[in-house]
Protein backbone atom coordinates (compact mmCIF):
# COMPACT_ATOMS: atom_id res chain seq x y z
CA UNK A 1 0.00 0.00 0.00
CA UNK A 2 1.12 3.36 -1.24
CA UNK A 3 1.30 6.34 1.25
CA UNK A 4 -0.91 8.70 -0.27
CA UNK A 5 -3.98 9.51 0.98
CA UNK A 6 -6.83 11.35 -0.11
CA UNK A 7 -9.31 13.57 2.71
CA UNK A 8 -12.48 15.23 2.15
CA UNK A 9 -13.60 17.81 4.21
CA UNK A 10 -10.28 18.65 5.35
CA UNK A 11 -10.85 22.24 6.60
CA UNK A 12 -13.30 21.13 9.91
CA UNK A 13 -11.70 20.12 13.10
CA UNK A 14 -12.13 16.35 12.88
CA UNK A 15 -10.20 17.04 9.26
CA UNK A 16 -7.62 19.87 10.17
CA UNK A 17 -6.13 17.11 13.31
CA UNK A 18 -6.32 14.51 10.90
CA UNK A 19 -4.37 15.89 8.23
CA UNK A 20 -1.51 17.35 10.69
CA UNK A 21 -1.69 13.76 12.30
CA UNK A 22 -0.77 12.17 8.84
CA UNK A 23 1.34 14.63 7.93
CA UNK A 24 3.74 14.31 10.77
CA UNK A 25 3.72 10.40 9.79
CA UNK A 26 5.04 11.66 6.25
CA UNK A 27 2.18 10.55 4.39
CA UNK A 28 1.17 12.26 1.08
CA UNK A 29 -2.11 13.89 2.06
CA UNK A 30 -4.40 15.37 -0.83
CA UNK A 31 -7.22 17.28 0.46
CA UNK A 32 -10.19 18.48 -1.04
CA UNK A 33 -10.90 21.96 -0.08
CA UNK A 34 -12.84 24.77 -1.26
CA UNK A 35 -11.76 28.02 -2.42
CA UNK A 36 -13.12 30.12 0.36
CA UNK A 37 -9.98 32.52 1.79
CA UNK A 38 -9.79 30.04 5.11
CA UNK A 39 -9.20 27.17 3.15
CA UNK A 40 -6.47 29.09 0.79
CA UNK A 41 -4.61 30.76 4.07
CA UNK A 42 -4.81 26.91 5.72
CA UNK A 43 -3.79 25.26 2.78
CA UNK A 44 -0.71 28.43 2.33
CA UNK A 45 0.22 27.53 5.67
CA UNK A 46 0.34 23.93 5.60
CA UNK A 47 2.32 23.86 2.25
CA UNK A 48 5.26 26.07 3.94
CA UNK A 49 5.80 23.93 6.76
CA UNK A 50 5.14 20.16 4.42
CA UNK A 51 6.08 19.10 1.17
CA UNK A 52 4.32 16.33 1.25
CA UNK A 53 0.50 18.68 1.47
CA UNK A 54 -1.44 18.57 -1.68
CA UNK A 55 -4.54 20.80 -1.71
CA UNK A 56 -7.05 19.82 -4.35
CA UNK A 57 -9.40 22.92 -4.69
CA UNK A 58 -12.97 22.26 -5.97
CA UNK A 59 -15.97 24.55 -6.03
CA UNK A 60 -18.81 22.13 -7.46
CA UNK A 61 -18.86 18.97 -8.43
CA UNK A 62 -18.66 19.20 -11.92
CA UNK A 63 -14.95 19.94 -11.24
CA UNK A 64 -14.49 16.38 -9.58
CA UNK A 65 -13.74 13.47 -12.00
CA UNK A 66 -11.27 15.85 -13.74
CA UNK A 67 -9.30 16.66 -10.62
CA UNK A 68 -10.00 13.42 -8.85
CA UNK A 69 -9.43 10.68 -11.15
CA UNK A 70 -5.74 11.26 -12.01
CA UNK A 71 -4.81 10.93 -7.93
CA UNK A 72 -2.64 7.76 -7.56
CA UNK A 73 -4.08 7.36 -3.78
CA UNK A 74 -4.71 3.89 -2.15
CA UNK A 75 -7.22 5.43 0.67
CA UNK A 76 -9.79 7.97 0.84
CA UNK A 77 -10.99 9.10 4.22
CA UNK A 78 -14.41 10.60 3.99
CA UNK A 79 -14.73 13.79 6.27
CA UNK A 80 -17.14 15.95 4.64
CA UNK A 81 -20.22 16.61 5.39
CA UNK A 82 -22.68 19.66 6.22
CA UNK A 83 -24.07 19.21 9.67
CA UNK A 84 -27.58 20.81 10.52
CA UNK A 85 -29.88 20.17 13.24
CA UNK A 86 -32.49 21.66 11.47
CA UNK A 87 -33.37 22.49 7.77
CA UNK A 88 -35.47 24.60 5.64
CA UNK A 89 -35.69 24.27 1.91
CA UNK A 90 -32.89 25.61 0.40
CA UNK A 91 -30.75 24.27 3.11
CA UNK A 92 -32.04 20.66 2.23
CA UNK A 93 -30.62 20.75 -1.15
CA UNK A 94 -27.09 21.52 0.39
CA UNK A 95 -27.61 18.77 2.54
CA UNK A 96 -28.19 16.58 -0.02
CA UNK A 97 -25.50 17.88 -2.08
CA UNK A 98 -23.03 17.77 0.62
CA UNK A 99 -23.55 14.41 2.30
CA UNK A 100 -24.31 11.77 -0.47
CA UNK A 101 -23.77 13.71 -3.97
CA UNK A 102 -20.63 14.97 -3.42
CA UNK A 103 -19.41 11.82 -1.60
CA UNK A 104 -20.40 9.24 -4.32
CA UNK A 105 -18.77 11.31 -6.54
CA UNK A 106 -15.36 11.60 -5.28
CA UNK A 107 -15.58 7.89 -5.26
CA UNK A 108 -17.34 7.30 -8.30
CA UNK A 109 -14.21 9.26 -10.07
CA UNK A 110 -11.50 8.04 -7.74
CA UNK A 111 -9.71 5.22 -9.90
CA UNK A 112 -10.80 2.11 -7.94
CA UNK A 113 -7.51 -0.13 -9.64
CA UNK A 114 -5.34 1.78 -7.05
CA UNK A 115 -8.28 2.54 -3.99
CA UNK A 116 -7.72 -0.29 -1.12
CA UNK A 117 -9.55 1.14 1.73
CA UNK A 118 -12.75 3.55 1.72
CA UNK A 119 -12.97 5.15 5.60
CA UNK A 120 -16.29 6.79 6.46
CA UNK A 121 -16.92 8.54 9.12
CA UNK A 122 -20.56 8.51 10.38
CA UNK A 123 -23.18 9.39 13.03
CA UNK A 124 -25.19 7.62 15.99
CA UNK A 125 -27.95 10.64 15.10
CA UNK A 126 -29.28 7.81 12.35
CA UNK A 127 -30.29 5.63 15.41
CA UNK A 128 -32.92 8.22 17.39
CA UNK A 129 -33.35 6.58 20.80
CA UNK A 130 -33.43 3.03 18.97
CA UNK A 131 -31.67 -0.39 17.81
CA UNK A 132 -33.38 0.20 14.36
CA UNK A 133 -32.93 3.22 11.97
CA UNK A 134 -34.67 6.21 13.29
CA UNK A 135 -32.93 9.33 12.28
CA UNK A 136 -33.01 11.77 14.12
CA UNK A 137 -33.16 14.75 11.70
CA UNK A 138 -32.60 14.77 7.86
CA UNK A 139 -28.80 15.26 8.16
CA UNK A 140 -28.66 11.77 10.02
CA UNK A 141 -31.01 10.46 6.96
CA UNK A 142 -28.22 11.76 4.36
CA UNK A 143 -25.70 10.25 6.16
CA UNK A 144 -27.44 6.93 6.30
CA UNK A 145 -28.00 7.19 2.58
CA UNK A 146 -24.37 7.44 1.81
CA UNK A 147 -24.26 4.35 3.92
CA UNK A 148 -26.61 2.57 1.77
CA UNK A 149 -24.42 3.55 -1.59
CA UNK A 150 -21.09 2.41 -0.41
CA UNK A 151 -22.97 -0.77 -0.06
CA UNK A 152 -23.14 -1.18 -3.66
CA UNK A 153 -19.30 -0.24 -4.56
CA UNK A 154 -18.28 -2.35 -1.56
CA UNK A 155 -20.72 -5.50 -3.52
CA UNK A 156 -19.08 -4.20 -7.27
CA UNK A 157 -15.50 -3.51 -5.76
CA UNK A 158 -14.39 -6.62 -3.95
CA UNK A 159 -10.87 -5.68 -3.50
CA UNK A 160 -11.90 -2.49 -1.61
CA UNK A 161 -12.62 -2.27 2.09
CA UNK A 162 -14.73 0.18 3.30
CA UNK A 163 -15.78 1.21 6.91
CA UNK A 164 -18.00 3.00 8.25
CA UNK A 165 -16.67 4.49 12.20
CA UNK A 166 -19.39 5.62 13.55
CA UNK A 167 -18.89 8.85 16.75
CA UNK A 168 -20.97 10.63 19.05
CA UNK A 169 -19.54 14.30 20.59
CA UNK A 170 -16.36 14.93 19.88
CA UNK A 171 -14.41 17.71 21.22
CA UNK A 172 -10.41 19.21 21.36
CA UNK A 173 -7.63 21.71 22.11
CA UNK A 174 -8.69 24.61 19.87
CA UNK A 175 -12.13 23.90 19.11
CA UNK A 176 -14.49 26.49 18.30
CA UNK A 177 -17.53 25.29 16.83
CA UNK A 178 -20.30 26.18 18.62
CA UNK A 179 -20.86 23.04 21.66
CA UNK A 180 -20.94 22.52 24.66
CA UNK A 181 -17.09 22.03 25.62
CA UNK A 182 -16.17 25.62 23.82
CA UNK A 183 -19.58 26.99 24.97
CA UNK A 184 -18.44 26.43 28.80
CA UNK A 185 -14.41 27.70 28.39
CA UNK A 186 -15.57 30.38 26.36
CA UNK A 187 -18.31 31.59 29.26
CA UNK A 188 -15.25 30.37 31.79
CA UNK A 189 -13.34 32.70 30.21
CA UNK A 190 -15.37 35.84 30.40
CA UNK A 191 -17.05 35.30 33.75
CA UNK A 192 -20.32 34.27 32.21
CA UNK A 193 -23.13 31.52 32.98
CA UNK A 194 -23.50 28.98 30.49
CA UNK A 195 -26.39 27.07 29.80
CA UNK A 196 -27.04 23.83 30.43
CA UNK A 197 -30.41 22.97 28.74
CA UNK A 198 -31.02 20.13 31.31
CA UNK A 199 -30.17 18.52 34.67
CA UNK A 200 -30.24 15.62 32.56
CA UNK A 201 -27.82 16.43 29.50
CA UNK A 202 -25.41 13.41 29.01
CA UNK A 203 -22.67 13.08 26.14
CA UNK A 204 -20.47 10.26 25.24
CA UNK A 205 -17.49 12.75 24.93
CA UNK A 206 -14.57 11.68 22.95
CA UNK A 207 -11.16 13.42 22.36
CA UNK A 208 -9.90 14.08 18.59
CA UNK A 209 -6.91 12.30 19.29
CA UNK A 210 -8.87 9.77 19.54
CA UNK A 211 -10.20 9.63 16.49
CA UNK A 212 -7.02 10.35 14.86
CA UNK A 213 -5.90 7.31 16.82
CA UNK A 214 -8.66 4.79 15.61
CA UNK A 215 -8.31 6.29 12.28
CA UNK A 216 -4.52 5.36 11.80
CA UNK A 217 -5.83 2.13 13.00
CA UNK A 218 -7.53 1.59 10.48
CA UNK A 219 -4.96 2.45 7.58
CA UNK A 220 -2.31 0.49 9.20
CA UNK A 221 -3.37 -2.78 10.40
CA UNK A 222 -5.64 -5.79 9.20
CA UNK A 223 -9.48 -5.01 9.75
CA UNK A 224 -11.98 -6.47 8.39
CA UNK A 225 -14.61 -3.98 6.02
CA UNK A 226 -17.78 -3.13 8.29
CA UNK A 227 -19.28 -0.73 10.84
CA UNK A 228 -17.49 0.05 13.46
CA UNK A 229 -17.83 2.97 16.80
CA UNK A 230 -15.15 4.36 19.12
CA UNK A 231 -16.38 6.06 21.82
CA UNK A 232 -16.05 7.30 25.37
CA UNK A 233 -16.19 4.32 28.27
CA UNK A 234 -19.18 6.18 29.71
CA UNK A 235 -21.54 9.11 29.29
CA UNK A 236 -21.29 12.11 31.27
CA UNK A 237 -23.51 14.04 32.61
CA UNK A 238 -22.68 17.77 32.05
CA UNK A 239 -24.08 19.18 35.50
CA UNK A 240 -22.35 16.55 37.89
CA UNK A 241 -19.23 17.02 35.46
CA UNK A 242 -19.17 20.84 35.80
CA UNK A 243 -19.89 20.30 39.64
CA UNK A 244 -16.62 17.91 39.81
CA UNK A 245 -14.61 20.55 37.72
CA UNK A 246 -15.70 23.05 40.28
CA UNK A 247 -14.18 21.27 43.26
CA UNK A 248 -10.69 21.07 41.57
CA UNK A 249 -10.10 24.72 40.35
CA UNK A 250 -9.80 28.02 42.01
CA UNK A 251 -12.29 29.98 39.31
CA UNK A 252 -15.35 28.51 39.17
CA UNK A 253 -18.06 27.42 36.22
CA UNK A 254 -20.68 29.88 36.59
CA UNK A 255 -24.14 27.83 35.14
CA UNK A 256 -27.44 27.77 35.13
CA UNK A 257 -30.01 24.57 34.26
CA UNK A 258 -32.59 25.40 32.10
CA UNK A 259 -35.73 22.98 31.87
CA UNK A 260 -35.81 21.97 28.31
CA UNK A 261 -36.67 18.77 26.81
CA UNK A 262 -33.83 16.95 25.03
CA UNK A 263 -33.00 13.61 23.23
CA UNK A 264 -32.34 10.72 24.98
CA UNK A 265 -29.20 9.11 24.84
CA UNK A 266 -28.03 7.19 21.69
CA UNK A 267 -26.81 3.80 22.55
CA UNK A 268 -26.47 1.91 19.47
CA UNK A 269 -25.06 -1.25 19.70
CA UNK A 270 -22.28 -1.28 17.52
CA UNK A 271 -18.74 -3.02 17.16
CA UNK A 272 -15.91 -1.82 19.03
CA UNK A 273 -12.74 -0.94 16.85
CA UNK A 274 -10.40 -3.64 17.15
CA UNK A 275 -7.32 -2.73 19.04
CA UNK A 276 -8.31 1.04 19.91
CA UNK A 277 -8.71 2.23 23.66
CA UNK A 278 -9.74 5.76 24.58
CA UNK A 279 -6.70 7.75 26.07
CA UNK A 280 -8.21 11.12 26.90
CA UNK A 281 -10.85 11.68 29.33
CA UNK A 282 -13.11 14.90 29.03
CA UNK A 283 -12.67 15.93 32.77
CA UNK A 284 -9.17 15.98 32.92
CA UNK A 285 -9.13 17.49 29.49
CA UNK A 286 -11.63 20.19 29.79
CA UNK A 287 -9.61 21.18 33.46
CA UNK A 288 -6.29 22.00 31.12
CA UNK A 289 -8.34 23.94 28.64
CA UNK A 290 -9.81 26.23 31.07
CA UNK A 291 -6.12 26.35 32.93
CA UNK A 292 -5.17 27.59 29.29
CA UNK A 293 -7.57 30.35 28.72
CA UNK A 294 -7.45 32.14 31.85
Amino acid sequence: MNRKILITGGSGFIGKNLTLNLLDKNFTIYTVLNNKKQNKELSLKLKRKYKNFKPIFIDNINQIEKKISKINASIIINLASRYLRNHNFPKMIDLINSNILFSTSILEAFPKKKLKKFINLSSVMMHKNSEEYLPLNLYAATKKSFQDILKYYENTYKSVKFYNLFLHDIYGENDQRDKIIYTIIKSHKKNKKVNINSKKLTLNLLNVEDVNQAINLIINKKIKSGDYIIKSSKFTNMVDLINKINLKIKKKIRFRVLNKEIEKEIKKKIKLLPYWKQKFTIEKDLIKYLDENN
